[in-house]
């Protein structure tokens, strides 16, 4: 990739960094004693059984999306922090390129095709 492709790309995944700490922020606190890590911000539950199961609820789907936005988040700071260092592109398996093409489709994908297909 050039330089200003690269460029683009920090920049871009500046942005949805962005994005997804607004969207973490809005059901959730970062935990100030782990790094990236995010707890849901808990409501008092309802009074009634059924104003605490449906909160209950809501609580299981803001945590699942709160673990959605911390791997995605962690993706990005680590691929930004590999852009910066001059190691993007580079495959964490076996130091081998990552294709442009590959990397253009998923800027995240830190393994090249041969061993993202490998079986773990």
């Amino acid at each position: 990739m050039t330089k200003d492709e690269l460029k683009k790309l920090d920049d871009d995944l500046a942005q949805e960094e962005k994005v997804i700490r607004n969207q973490l922020s809005s059901i959730a606190k970062e935990n100030p004693l782990v790094k990236g890590d995010f707890d849901v911000v808990v409501e008092d539950l309802g009074k009634s059984q059924e104003d605490a199961a449906q909160e209950a609820g809501d609580l299981d789907r803001d945590q699942a999306l709160v673990d959605a936005l911390e791997r995605r988040l962690k993706e990005i700071t680590s691929t930004r922090q590999k852009i910066k260092s001059g190691k993007y592109g580079k495959c964490d398996n076996c130091a081998s390129e990552i294709s442009v093409a590959r990397l253009k489709a998923m800027p995240v994908a830190s393994l090249c095709i041969s061993c993202a297909q490998k079986p773990r």
